[in-house]
This record gives C-alpha cells, structure tokens and sequence, in this order.
C-alpha cells in the first residue's frame, strides 16, 4: 500500500485517528465530558508536534461527544469534531478520551476475551461515517457497497481497481473516493477531472474512471522543480481531453485545463474527499471498504472472501 501526504491536505495527522461518527445534537457534550479540558490538552499536545498547525483551544471544535464504555472506574468517550486552523483546511478526528479529557485511549482490550470494550462505539461511528463516503461509479448486482479510496497513479489501485472492476455481481454499488498522493504528480487533475465528469458528464462518469485507472499513463518528472510539475499536469489533463473532446469547456489544451481545475468546485470536491478520508485514519492507499469492513491495500484472498 502506497502511503504518502495527500494533496491538498493542510493539517498532517497527528493523532492515530479512527473514524467519524454522529451520536448527540452537534455542538452540545455531555455533562459527564470535560469539553473545555480536552480542548485545552489536545491543543497543548499538538503544540509539540513538528509541523503541528498553529492552533489554540477554540480552533478545536468538539461536535459530538458519547459514552463508549467505562473501565475500572473510568468513562471514556468518543469524540467527533475537527481541527479548524483560522488558515487551512479543517480536518475532522474522532478520538476515544477519559471523561476528564486528559487521556487518549486507542483501544482497551478484555484479555481474558481477548475482544476490544471499544469495538461497538467504533463500529457505530464507522457505519455512520461511510454512510454517503464516496461517488458512486458502477452499480453491481450484489449486496454490500464497496467504497474505493485510491489515487489513480498507485500501482496498486490500480491492481485493485481491475479485480473489482471482475466482481460486480458480488457488490451492489462500487464508490469511489479520490485521495490523490502528493508523490504522483497529476493525480490531483485527474481526480479533479473525475470530479467534474460525476457532476457535468454523469453519464459517461464510468468511462472516465475506467480511462483514468486503467489506461492514463502516469506522467515522468525527472525533478520535481515548478515547470516540471506544470508539464506533468498539463499532460495529464491533455491524456484527458484527447480522449473526453467533451472537457474543452474547461480549457482549449491541457495548460488551461490545469488552470481552470486549481481553484474550481471539482478541485474541493477532492479536497473534501481527503479530509473525510483523513478522518478515518487513511493515509495511503488503496482503502477498500466492503460494506462496513476495511481492507488495507490490495489484498485479493481478503476480498475474495468478502466478496463471494
């Protein structure tokens, strides 16, 4: 699995991330939570991160907080909500934390059952959390969604992207959510360009995303100095408009395509992706979810079994 920063992404993980979820009326914690503690520690512990945003408490919005489990004395909750940085990109958490908001608890396991105490709150978040991830591309004719996160320049999305595209009778909708990696120059115009296809050329969305995983050839840089990366997106997104003559609405040539997806609606379409993503602790790729089972890279006896 290829693991790298995503593009677009602002504020690095810091923390081992699990999933976003919903559980209370946003905005309103329990009484049992020291909200105002946690805020205070999580923002003092991000302080001494290197690379860590500029954040002070306020810039940390709790949303939801809920009861998960209590052990040995001790409540701990799980908390959604997300780093605001007053410059960047907001990007969501979901942490387990003691009720005094003072600890970070990843996991507590029962050793005499070896199960996690943790585990049903985080598959209730998780359940939520996948609801809506991702833009549908095929429909199947099985049961359970899969949802895809992938850069379409990773070899091993690419691996899994063909195996799936050979299981459609196993899954009922196939989704795709774009999480581009900085180490692949232009996969950020091409998730943009699928981004745009999904919204203005739905019908023939299928067929870009085939072209993209499946034919579009990764650009070569031999440094990464600015014109170079410009030469690689523009050809990118000339591969594109070769093969969709539709995409001139955006740009006469490649150049003007880049330009016109930089700072469109389709480019935070990916952007919104990445952060979703980067909520649920994902950084690299591929991430396949099978209905609400996740997959770490491409891994075909896994699938095969889920899938059947």
């Amino acid at each position: 699995m290829r693991r790298a920063l995503a593009l677009f992404t602002t504020v690095p993980l810091l923390l081992a991330v699990l999933c976003v979820g919903t559980a209370l009326a946003a905005g309103h914690a329990p009484k049992g939570f020291n909200e105002a503690a946690f805020r205070t520690n999580f923002a003092s512990g991000l302080a001494s991160r290197p690379n860590a945003p500029a954040l002070k408490p306020e810039n940390i919005h709790v949303q939801t907080a809920e009861k998960a489990a209590s052990f040995g004395g001790m409540d701990v909750y799980v908390v959604k909500g997300e780093l605001a940085p007053e410059n960047g990109l907001a990007q969501p958490f979901t942490l387990f934390v003691s009720a005094d908001g003072k600890f970070y608890v990843p996991d507590i396991v029962d050793l005499g059952t070896g199960r996690s105490i943790l585990k049903p709150a985080r598959e209730r978040v998780r359940h939520a959390d996948l609801q809506g991830f991702g833009h549908t591309v095929f429909h199947g004719s099985g049961k359970a969604n899969v949802v895809f996160v992938s850069d379409p320049f990773c070899p091993y999305c690419r691996e899994a992207f063909a195996y799936l595209m050979n299981k459609g009778a196993s899954y009922a909708d196939f989704r795709l959510a774009h999480f581009p990696l900085s180490s692949h120059i232009g996969a950020d115009i091409a998730c943009s360009i699928m981004a745009w296809a999904a919204e203005n050329d739905a019908e023939h969305l299928a067929d870009y995303v085939r072209f993209a995983y499946l034919e579009l050839p990764a650009p070569h840089v031999a440094d990464r100095s600015q014109p170079n990366l410009d030469k690689a997106r523009a050809e990118v997104a000339d591969a594109f408009l070769k093969r969709f003559p539709n995409l001139s609405a955006l740009g006469a040539d490649g150049d003007a395509l880049v330009q016109t997806l930089q700072s469109s609606p389709y480019a935070q379409t990916v952007a919104a992706d990445i952060a979703r993503a980067t909520g649920l602790d994902i950084n690299g790729t591929p991430i396949i979810f099978v209905g609400e089972t996740r997959v770490e890279g491409f891994d075909a006896p896994r699938l095969d079994s889920l899938l059947k």
